[in-house]
């Protein structure tokens, strides 16, 4: 009967997995969540898992972490990393070293400071003895300061209006002038569709979609100028952009 229980559970799960990314579950070809109020459930119904089922799930999560800067993003957004840390007192050993890890992975990306708060109220201790997992919590720490990123930046997940958005402009070159110098990075949906994704890094059109654009075709950059409908040209710059740099 307990194992009928685990096996309905982890269906459970993975139907959740479905919604956490819009559709079904893939490694590489569907990995971003879309959902981020299944990150909540999902960490409410590993509760009630057996601990084998636990560490594949939150093995597989840390994974999906690891690869797209916008599930760091999601999850830092619900609140994950405060989530987590109230579990910590309660789960097994082997469940606590799989959550230090992923901890260590959402902090280096970002952590507040209510969040960085309840992780120093966790290590300490009470008549000489440390909390349950307090050493293991002490990595996280040794995590945070390891960024591989800047510390400030824009998020663009590609959805309607993710974009910096000026206002309308009357005549193209603007006379004033502007300069915007920047880094940027491409996080693709998934590894196999990069090449048919076209996101743009900057669009100054009018409606009538005269102006000048940058696109990305696969690791290309395409730099478009239309004076006139149908009339233009096009220049592709000659650098092996890399996803995920």
């Amino acid at each position: 009967m307990e194992e009928r229980d685990q096996s309905e559970r982890r269906k459970e799960y993975w139907m959740r997995s479905e919604l956490l990314v819009g559709g079904e579950f893939d490694l590489e070809m569907n990995f971003i969540i879309q959902d981020a109020e299944s990150i909540t459930c999902m960490t409410e119904l590993l509760e009630h898992c057996d601990v084998t089922c636990q560490a594949e799930i939150w093995s597989m999560f840390t994974a999906i972490l690891r690869k797209s800067v916008r599930n760091l993003q999601t999850s830092t957004e619900v609140g994950l990393i405060e989530q987590v840390l109230l579990k910590m007192s309660a789960v097994d050993d082997m469940i606590a070293d799989l959550l230090v890890d992923m901890l260590g992975v959402l902090a280096s990306y970002s952590i507040t400071v209510k969040e960085l708060k309840l992780l120093f109220s966790m290590l300490r201790g009470e008549s000489g003895i440390w909390p349950r997992h307090a050493v293991k919590l002490l990595s996280v720490l040794n995590q945070m300061p390891q960024r591989h990123g800047p510390d400030t930046f824009f998020n663009f997940p590609g959805c309607s209006a993710a974009a910096i958005a000026l206002p309308p402009i009357a005549k193209w070159p603007y006379q004033n002038g502007f300069t915007l110098n920047t880094w940027f990075r491409m996080d693709p949906l998934n590894n196999i569709n990069v090449d048919k994704d076209k996101p743009y890094l900057y669009c100054f059109r009018t409606s009538k979609g005269v102006g000048y654009s940058a696109h990305f075709v696969g690791n290309c950059l395409i730099v478009t100028s239309l004076k006139s409908k149908g009339k233009g040209f096009q220049h592709c710059v000659k650098y092996d952009f890399q996803p995920r740099k």
